[in-house]
């Protein structure tokens, strides 16, 4: 439905256009949506609109950049809470389930523009594929430095980083789409204990799993 027209600061107006382009996006995928689609949701004009952007491919890469440089500054505060935490494994592995719940909640919070993103961004379109592949490994190499943390001070067995990055990160891309973002999943705290469980499972050294239980209580077995 057509949003009633308010009077609202360039602003304002120029963040709720891309608030609602990211809508029709995420309904309609980048191919099949047009500039009348957002205008007519927005209840403006299309003059309106190209005061802001000069097309639909320029809104389209704005929320692009807007989804990378907000998830890359989550994931630097996520590695400051792991790195001041990382001096006692017990800790460490209760910030780490902190952090997960932290990505989770981000991508809930913002289900279109993670839709945006994951279904249609990520897909190469020739206009867009160059700068999200660059945007893309900045986040990795941002992931990447946890888990050479955790394995410099013991809490992950020896392993390729870059692959253990990428099977993490890409299992939760699949989670955060389907069990978030399409299935409106609303227990982050469940989700993100099955995550951390079988990531922890899968790669934390055996001695440790024998000493410590998944959030760093001491162990008897």
């Amino acid at each position: 439905m057509p949003r009633v027209r308010r009077r609202l600061a360039p602003e304002q107006r120029r963040e709720e256009v891309l608030e609602i382009a990211a809508e029709v996006f995420a309904e309609k995928g980048y191919r099949a949506a047009n500039v009348s689609d957002i205008v007519e949701r927005a209840g403006i004009g299309r003059g309106t609109f190209y005061l802001y952007f000069e097309s639909k491919q320029d809104v389209f890469l704005e929320l692009i950049e807007r989804y990378f440089a907000e998830f890359e500054a989550l994931l630097e505060s996520n590695q400051k809470r792991l790195a001041a935490a990382i001096a006692d494994q017990q800790l460490a592995l209760a910030t780490w389930r902190d952090n997960m719940i932290a990505i989770l909640s981000y991508h809930s919070e913002h289900p279109e523009l993670t839709s945006v993103i994951y279904r249609d961004a990520l897909g190469s379109d020739e206009h867009f594929s160059a700068r999200v592949d660059e945007l893309t490994a900045v986040a990795r190499r941002q992931l990447r430095k946890d888990f050479e943390l955790m394995q410099k001070n013991g809490l992950l067995r020896p392993g390729n980083l870059d692959v253990i990055t990428n099977i993490i990160l890409g299992s939760s891309i699949y989670v955060i789409m389907e069990n978030v973002v399409k299935g409106s999943a609303t227990d982050l705290e469940a989700i993100a204990d099955e995550m951390i469980e079988y990531h922890i499972r899968a790669l934390m050294p055996l001695e440790l799993l024998r000493e410590v239980d998944l959030w760093g209580n001491s162990s008897s077995k």
